[in-house]
């Protein structure tokens, strides 16, 4: 027995580790350092769990953030390629165009003795595309159906002096309108909404530079000085109400800057959507209504100087005082200058955006309560305009030139200009913003339209009219603007007449450019972009 205990223990000594389950059994299992040993190890292992799934969640961003940049380089690469290939047709139309084909020489006729003498006709004139009303066959020499099959519908507009019709689209004339005469000489400035101005003449005391190519004369550089002396007039009211307000103390002094930045903060809400804006626009019209209702009482200022043509009193109008609150323009000239530089801050990268800009626009300026002697007060609307967009309103320039470049709309941007990438996206907003201004249908309201769609028209004329010589890429920038989102609009206006002015806007006037231009390559791809989207082929 003796000699077998060595045996024995040394077979206890062989058998496995049971140290878990004596662990377990340990008296020390539930003391301070075995649970804090525990924590730590459990926390080691959650930790290394929380990096792998952030490194996992990492690379899946990455991976997506990937894929979408690959989709935006294929659907840029496919843009490009469509607007290279239209460049390409473009250019081997011109060539094209360009050939001729040369006409063989007839024999000359064998002199006869004694010829009677022929009488001399005068040589037919040449066809001008852009008169209003097609040439009329003579009644003798009826035209063949085979020429009468061909010819085109040209637009009975395009034309700056010709007077549309502003109201909800009807059916299309049936005769063409005669051709225009030529405006006489006067002084009466000539009104851009369709109003026929007031015999009394309208004075201007600083005419502004007429630019060069543009005669001094001219209905639009006569339109300039008068909204440029409006835009002062407002410059002027606003030192002078602020001056006023300092020693006339409460309540204009407080409310004159509590209203200012209610509107500016109003307008800057403005989203799309049915009765998205109603809490903007009432309190904008309860700022307007107590300046004035005299709530907020402000001096008197004649309000002849911020329209373009004089007025007469207008029975059952609510305002046929020769007088206006100060204050009541000052806002309105808010309104004004908020409405431009949303348009020129959110409207030049999403020209979407432009349209509850216009409701609004529309809405306060047509309100019969914030009208004067029966019309509305919607040049200061287009002073503003007018400022920072002359285009619109016919002006042109070298943008070579610091003359021309001031002519069109350039922003100094210290002591040099601005970026021609700022630059385009300003006059974007801005062309988009005057469509949804211009384009408004008010058939099914009593309220008169402030701004009616023949200013479209004209602006649209003024832009296409414009001499070969004196086209710059403002123009296109502005032209597609105005047009993008806006044609459903304006063929219901104008319908087969529309149709053959988008056709020379977008088809005929980019030929106009020089060569590379890329501004009149994107307003001709917006012709494909239309005809691939809406079927609107203007070809």
């Amino acid at each position: 027995m003796t000699r077998s205990s060595p045996v024995r223990q040394s077979q206890a000594v062989s058998t496995p580790d049971r140290r878990p389950l004596s662990s377990f059994l340990s008296p020390d299992r539930n003391n301070e350092l075995s649970h804090r040993d525990a924590l730590e190890a459990a926390q080691r292992e959650h930790e290394r769990v929380r990096e792998a799934a952030i490194r996992v969640i990492k690379l899946h961003e990455l991976h997506e953030q990937h894929q979408r940049i690959l989709e935006e380089e294929r659907k840029e690469e496919a843009r490009l390629r469509a607007e290279a290939k239209i460049v390409a047709e473009e250019l081997r139309l011109r060539e094209l165009r360009a050939k001729t084909v040369p006409i063989p020489k007839e024999p000359e006729p064998i002199p006869e003795p004694a010829p009677a003498p022929k009488q001399q006709t005068a040589p037919p004139k040449p066809v001008n595309p852009f008169n209003n009303a097609p040439p009329q066959p003579s009644p003798a020499a009826p035209a063949p159906a085979a020429v009468e099959k061909k010819t085109e519908v040209r637009a009975p507009v395009l034309a700056n002096a010709i007077q549309l019709n502003g109201n909800p689209p009807g059916p299309a004339p049936s005769k063409p309108l005669a051709p225009p005469q030529p405006p006489a000489q006067s002084n009466t400035i000539q009104t851009v909404n369709g109003a026929v101005p007031h015999p009394t003449t309208t004075a201007i005391q600083k005419p502004v530079q007429a630019p060069s190519g543009q005669s001094p004369n001219s209905p639009e550089v006569a339109l300039a000085a008068r909204y440029t002396q409006i835009h002062q007039e407002l410059k002027k009211l606003r030192k002078n109400l602020q001056d006023f307000a300092k020693t006339a103390g409460p309540p204009l002094k407080g409310k004159l800057g509590e209203f200012r930045r209610e509107i500016r903060v109003s307008i800057g809400q403005l989203t799309a959507g049915r009765g998205a804006n109603a809490q903007p626009m009432n309190k904008i019209q309860a700022a307007l209504k107590a300046a004035l209702e005299g709530q907020v009482p402000s001096p008197p200022i004649d309000a002849s100087l911020f329209v373009i043509n004089p007025r007469q009193p207008v029975e059952g109008a609510a305002h046929n005082d020769a007088t206006l609150p100060t204050l009541f323009i000052y806002l309105m000239n808010i309104c004004a200058k908020g409405i431009i530089n949303q348009y020129i801050n959110e409207c030049g990268a999403n020209p979407k955006a432009a349209d509850p800009i216009g409701v609004f626009a529309a809405h306060i300026f047509s309100h019969k309560d914030f009208q004067w002697r029966g019309q509305t007060l919607v040049d200061i609307l287009l002073a503003k305009f007018y400022k920072v967009c002359p285009i619109l309103f016919g002006l042109r320039g070298n943008p070579r030139t610091e003359r021309g470049r001031l002519a069109i709309g350039w922003k100094r941007d210290g002591p040099g200009w601005e970026t021609e990438q700022a630059h385009n996206d300003r006059m974007t907003g801005l062309g988009a913003g005057f469509a949804s201004l211009s384009l408004r249908d008010f058939s099914k309201t009593s309220k008169t339209n402030p701004y009616p769609p023949s200013n479209y028209w004209k602006a649209l004329a003024r832009i296409v009219n414009t001499p070969n010589a004196e086209v710059c890429n403002t123009h296109y920038v502005v032209l597609r603007a105005m047009v993008q989102g806006h044609e459903q609009r304006f063929l219901n206006f104008y319908g087969n007449a529309g149709l053959a002015a988008l056709r020379l806007a977008l088809v005929e006037f980019p030929t106009k450019a020089p060569s590379g231009s890329t501004a009149a390559a994107s307003v001709q791809a917006l012709a494909e972009v239309l005809k691939a989207e809406s079927g609107l082929s203007l070809a």
